[in-house]
């Protein structure tokens, strides 16, 4: 996962931001925001396990849209 990390006036203090998936947090210090960006970075790329029911269903929901049925 991408991030852009930038300092930022917030409520006319210093502060940072972080930029992902079209979401923005703010954070008072640099390494708050580098903490959170990692530790956000680490459970999105995490192992996943889902039930097989679900990605049986996401297949089935993926192929209908790829042939346009709604």
């Amino acid at each position: 996962m991408n991030f852009l990390i930038e300092q930022a006036s917030v409520q006319g203090r210093p502060g940072w931001l972080v930029h992902a998936r079209g979401m923005t947090f703010t954070f008072p210090t640099q390494d708050a925001a580098q903490n959170f960006a990692s530790k956000l970075a680490e459970r999105v790329d995490a192992p996943h396990l889902l039930p097989t029911q679900t990605l049986k269903y996401w297949n089935a929901q993926h192929a209908r849209l790829k042939q346009g049925i709604r």
